[in-house]
């Protein structure tokens, strides 16, 4: 299937989806990838900060767990010029502000080297079982896994189980190497 039309169906499904059952699922993804952070012991996790408009599950779960735990939290800033992002530092004192497309970001960001970072958790509507992934539409991940000289992990996090096959991938296209739904742990080689 081809990824506009994977980004619409997505879009949709996620947008259907019921209160409960978003909340339900939610917490399921949480729990589950608060477990796999835990085995895993990063110093350094980038995330996500999720977009209500956007119907994103709530990552703040796995950032305070990360907060809690001694993990340093950085999060995305956004550059819609270039379709670029830089990493700021994220904690409990960091104010945040609405920014681009309803975008929180911290409002004096302090910016952070890419290659501390072991894991970069990332939103997305759908995957398929070879790892890539649909997102918005704009590259920003993309770029930004591109940008690491040393890869971190990188894990989406999913409403919905994955789809066979994501059609018209472009060479920068990169997979994902974990991505985690309400029933499981996907690993991608």
């Amino acid at each position: 299937m081809e990824k506009k039309l994977v980004r619409k169906i997505y879009l949709q499904k996620r947008n259907d989806l019921q209160k409960i059952d978003f909340k339900t699922n939610s917490k399921k993804i949480t729990d589950l990838t608060i477990d796999y952070i835990k085995g895993l012991k990063p110093t350094c996790v980038h995330c996500f900060l999720s977009i209500n408009s956007k119907l994103e599950l709530n990552t703040n779960p796995i950032i305070t767990y990360c907060w809690n735990n001694g993990i340093k939290v950085v999060v995305p800033i956004s550059d819609f010029n270039s379709f670029t992002m830089k990493t700021a530092l994220y904690n409990s004192n960091t104010n945040l502000v609405e920014k681009d497309y309803n975008i929180l970001e911290p409002e004096n960001p302090i910016l952070t080297k890419n290659d501390e970072i072991d894991i970069v958790i990332t939103p997305l509507l759908a995957f398929d079982i070879n790892g890539f992934r649909v997102g918005y539409g704009k590259g920003f991940y993309d770029k930004f896994f591109n940008a690491f000289k040393n890869q971190p992990i990188k894990m989406g996090l999913s409403m919905f189980e994955p789809i066979k096959k994501i059609s018209n991938l472009n060479s920068f296209d990169i997979p994902l190497n974990i991505c985690v739904t309400p029933k499981k742990i996907y690993s991608f080689s």
